[in-house]
């Protein structure tokens, strides 16, 4: 049996075989977990914030549901209009509202926004850091968008639309929770964001049923599967549930074991 003390000269000729083969083994096996490891991870999203560059933006400033500005994007081939609703937000992890130059603006209030774009997947947002407001209009043509759809059940997972459309990425899942949590605690308008069996997502703004704030209820379930009923309106590009905070249910491979996440209005 050989025997081998770290200060001789040379190791025993089995031992030395031993060491050897091992690194060698080690030296195919690292370079081929680094391959499996990046080839089977999951990419970064198309998502993009355009940080640092400041475009300005000329449209009407919708408060509720969510603090929106609704640009025309002229007519569909029926000659209705056509609009796009560009989410909005403040810098950081708050919501629009956080601004002291918001709480000026009147719905239906002509504004110019100056701030920096955060777009995927067909929606929009804008970090705003400057307000310039200007005349006013009619409330009527600032609803004039809105359909309602019907009552809804919908399961996906919630996150909030900032960090989800380029400002983090990863804006999904797990990696993803903390800082949706304090978006979202921040005033930051929740989503539902719904993918289907065939890799299609949608993405619904989730407010209460009167058009409230849910923030305050949902930061605990933040990347988990949920289940939610309410009503379903189209607001320009934005799809908006109208929540039954009552019918939140978080769910466990397909099973609903738990009791309401928020309790009803």
């Amino acid at each position: 049996t050989e025997f081998y003390i770290g200060w001789q000269a040379a190791a025993p000729p089995g031992f030395a075989r031993m060491i050897r083969r091992f690194l060698v083994g080690l030296c195919l096996l690292v370079p081929a977990l680094v391959f499996l490891s990046v080839h089977f991870q999951r990419g970064f999203s198309a998502s993009t914030f355009e940080f640092g560059a400041i475009t300005e933006l000329n449209g009407v400033y919708r408060r509720e549901p969510v603090p929106f500005l609704r640009i025309s994007s002229g007519v569909d081939a029926g000659g209705k209009p056509v609009w796009q609703n560009v989410l909005l937000v403040a810098p950081g992890k708050f919501g629009f509202e956080h601004l002291e130059a918001a709480q000026a603006l009147k719905d239906g209030q002509e504004v110019t926004l100056g701030g920096a774009l955060v777009y995927y997947d067909g929606k929009t947002a804008l970090e705003v850091h400057t307000v310039t407001p200007l005349a006013s209009i009619h409330k009527a043509q600032v609803l004039s968008d809105k359909q309602i759809l019907g009552a809804v059940t919908l399961r996906g997972e919630i996150t909030d639309p900032k960090c989800m459309l380029g400002v983090m990425k990863p804006g999904f899942g797990k990696p993803h929770r903390d800082c949706a949590v304090r978006c979202i605690s921040g005033g930051i308008p929740p989503v539902l964001k719904v993918a289907n069996t065939n890799g299609e997502t949608e993405y619904y703004l989730v407010v209460g049923p009167e058009g409230e704030a849910l923030n305050d209820c949902l930061p605990d379930y933040v990347a988990d599967g949920v289940q939610v009923t309410g009503r379903l309106e189209q607001h320009g590009d934005w799809l908006v549930l109208f929540a039954d905070a009552g019918s939140i249910r978080r769910f466990n491979k397909g099973a609903l074991d738990a009791g309401p996440m928020c309790g009803g209005m």
